[in-house]
């Protein structure tokens, strides 16, 4: 099933045209995703990198605008995960304000040993 996270657009997100500024929904994907592994996993980006020695750098990101986000808009960020790879997850997120679509996108994760020198896949 599902995973929802949500969030209130502010202020400081937008820019001049008074919009969420553009670069900002990556950031409102990855804090949906953050949020998803730490729901369903126990352990958000900073504790398996910290505490169990292994990084989730972002390998591929494609994300489609699909309407605008202002800071009196309450964002539902939906993520699925859609492929469990050898060493990768890939997501599907998906953000809403009610019923109205603003994103959709698709991100791929892979798992990598961040102790040593080397990152190498795990």
């Amino acid at each position: 099933f599902p995973f929802i996270h949500t969030r209130r657009i502010r202020w400081g997100e937008s820019d001049p045209a008074r919009i969420a500024y553009t670069a900002r929904f990556l950031d409102f994907a990855m804090d949906a995703i953050e949020a998803f592994l730490q729901d369903r996993i126990g352990a958000g980006f900073y504790e398996l990198n910290v505490d169990h020695g292994s990084g989730t750098p972002f390998v591929h990101v494609e994300i489609d605008f699909k309407s605008p986000l202002t800071p009196r808009d309450t964002l539902e960020t939906e993520v699925r995960l859609v492929r469990l790879g050898g060493s990768s997850l890939t997501y599907a997120v998906t953000g809403r304000v009610g019923d109205r679509v603003s994103f959709t996108g698709r991100m791929v994760s892979a798992f990598v040993a961040t102790e040593g020198v080397a990152m190498r896949a795990i």
